[in-house]
């Protein structure tokens, strides 16, 4: 066997991201393309925290926080069908479920498919909903 050369790491890099690939020959998107079509497919979730929403409002009663929630939850819905996004996640947090099951509520009401996240990042905190 020859003495072989050190493996050049730009070109192993470039070699890793797909520019001596078939695909990128024929005409196919490059992978910097790839990479900025799915940077703009980002996740659209709303947290409805109360911290979250409103920091400077904490003086504010339970019944009051969850109108105000549930409000900036129906803004939501209106852009999520307006903008037609076919999925995004609302996180709800635990505490004692009322907020959970009012979201459940409105979701029910205007017939929009929806379930609760168990996975990670969200580990039942979340509900997906979709079209």
């Amino acid at each position: 066997m020859d003495e072989q050369e050190p493996i050049d790491v730009n070109l192993l890099k470039r070699m890793m991201l797909g520019d001596f690939s078939a695909s990128s020959s024929e005409g196919m998107s490059s992978s910097k393309e790839i990479h900025k079509s799915n940077a703009q497919q980002r996740k659209v979730e709303l947290d409805l925290h109360f911290e979250k929403l409103y920091p400077t409002r904490n003086d504010i009663a339970p019944g009051e926080k969850l109108k105000l929630q549930l409000e900036e939850f129906s803004h939501f819905l209106k852009d999520f069908k307006k903008k037609n996004i076919r999925i995004a996640y609302v996180i709800v947090g635990k505490g004692e479920g009322v907020l959970r099951a009012e979201v459940k509520k409105v979701l029910l009401k205007n017939k929009i498919h929806h379930s609760d996240v168990a996975e990670a990042p969200y580990f039942g905190n979340a509900i997906k909903i979709s079209i």
